[in-house]
């Protein structure tokens, strides 16, 4: 769900509650580009794209700006200055010695952000009543 949020700026998640085509829903997965949810009252999921006929909740801007890092693509708080803070990532580089270093900073710490995180509520693409 990670890439649907950095793609789309939505802010997707896990178990979040949403309103699907003005029916509550809550999210149980994503694949391939696209939601996987579950209409209140109804028994199998509906695969749709994220923004299409979505509504999601206000999401609070984060107290500290945070930005996509460039390097390990990840969602990032970012300093006051406007660049990504110190931050690890999970690089498969390997000492000397031949033992694994799986925490080392991230080459894109200090570095300004690929994206700012921005968390639209997005309305989506909504059916017309003459439409239904």
């Amino acid at each position: 769900m990670e890439w649907i949020r950095r793609t789309y700026d939505v802010p997707a998640r896990h178990g979040m509650r949403i309103e699907y085509d003005g029916k509550p829903a809550t999210i149980s997965g994503a694949g391939g580009g696209y939601l996987r949810f579950r209409i209140d009252g109804e028994k199998r999921r509906t695969v749709g794209h994220p923004c299409y006929r979505i509504v999601y909740p206000a999401v609070p801007e984060p107290v500290r700006p945070r930005g996509w890092c460039k390097h390990c693509m990840q969602d990032r708080a970012m300093t006051a200055d406007g660049v990504m803070g110190r931050h690890h990532w999970s690089g498969r580089n390997y000492s000397a010695y031949g033992s694994k270093r799986w925490s080392e900073p991230c080459p894109g710490s200090g570095k300004p952000p690929w994206k700012p995180v921005r968390n639209l509520t997005h309305p989506g693409e909504q059916r017309t009543e003459a439409s239904r």
